[in-house]
């Protein structure tokens, strides 16, 4: 796995063997400012994400006790695993690295099982229970991935 983000790796790349001028250092110096709430968004996330997606499928539970009673287990397992990457691709500063690593298994796993709309409500409810747990900051990082997921989902209801 790359350490950098793309755009980072790229401007390395294209600087080979000469000085980056100040527009390709911008990127980097966004990367640098942005690292403190990257690190304590990935930190926050890594910590609590066992009680977020249990928030969630609690609320699940609610509306639809029978899909948790049957697929509780694997519902936990790939709100955990979208959790991981989402903390992953933010302390990255690199959203493209979420798309390409986690939503095709994603959209595979979610077609599979055909729960498409239920999937949808549990992740509005983790993204509930982020908003509600995490600082605004923080849960405004995380919001566009799971925007990503809640519309891929849309897209096969």
């Amino acid at each position: 796995m790359h350490t950098l983000n793309r755009i980072l790796e790229q401007k390395v790349l294209e600087a080979d063997g000469s000085y980056l001028d100040a527009q390709g250092l911008q990127p980097l110096e966004h990367y640098l400012q942005s690292y403190t709430t990257r690190l304590e968004t990935y930190q926050y996330l890594r910590d609590q994400n066992q009680k977020l997606v249990l928030q969630a499928l609690r609320k699940l539970a609610q509306v639809y006790p029978e899909l948790i009673q049957k697929h509780g287990q694997r519902c936990q397992y790939d709100m955990t695993e979208v959790l991981r990457y989402v903390a992953l691709s933010i302390l990255r500063d690199d959203e493209i690295f979420f798309k390409e690593q986690m939503m095709s298994w994603l959209d595979t796993i979610l077609v599979a099982h055909k729960k498409n709309a239920q999937c949808m409500v549990a992740y509005r409810y983790l993204q509930e229970a982020i908003h509600t747990n995490l600082p605004a900051i923080s849960s405004s990082l995380v919001r566009p991935h799971l925007e990503s997921v809640i519309t891929s989902l849309q897209s096969h209801a």
